[in-house]
């Protein structure tokens, strides 16, 4: 599976702390056409709508200081890795303590699970991920907040455990 199809399912699980996401290990740039099909209809629409969905301009530095809040306060949301997003926000709704931070901070836990979504996929996408055949590009203005404020996409890779330079 293409690094970028992996950086996509993880993008979905990305909101669980202390897990370092996919994007930042050393995998094959590109699949072969029959992995690719291999995916499932509901992950090929979520990584879409996740490529699709546009970033609010202040989403970078919210979104890190909510990493370092739910840090703060040891909440480790569950794993999500292999869940749907609709999935994946009720379960992140449901984790005690969570909805609350991500309310002092401005997310729901849909906003706050779609932003992250985007952020992971426009990541791999602008760092030399080539898309898969078929996907849209990364949304335009999600691209241009990351050129336009890398101090703070390097501040929230930093607050989901991804070193800068291993994206």
């Amino acid at each position: 599976m293409s690094h970028f199809i992996k950086t996509g399912a993880a993008a979905l699980g990305i909101v669980m702390l202390g897990t370092t996401p996919l994007m930042a290990q050393t995998v094959a740039q590109n699949a072969p056409q029959s992995q690719q099909q291999a995916l499932s209809p509901a992950m090929r629409a979520d990584i879409e709508t996740g490529l699709r969905y546009t970033l609010p301009g202040d989403f970078l530095p919210r979104a890190a200081e909510t990493l370092q809040a739910l840090q703060a306060a040891n909440i480790r949301p569950p794993n999500s890795t292999r869940l749907s997003l609709q999935q994946t926000i009720s379960q992140i709704a449901s984790t005690p303590g969570v909805p609350e931070i991500l309310n002092a901070h401005g997310f729901t836990p849909e906003s706050f699970t779609m932003g992250i979504t985007a952020f992971g996929m426009t990541l791999a996408a602008t760092n030399g991920q080539t898309l898969p055949a078929g996907f849209p590009a990364p949304n335009p203005s999600n691209v241009a907040l990351f050129h336009t404020h890398p101090e703070q996409v390097t501040a929230l890779m930093q607050a989901m455990g991804t070193p800068p330079g291993q994206n």
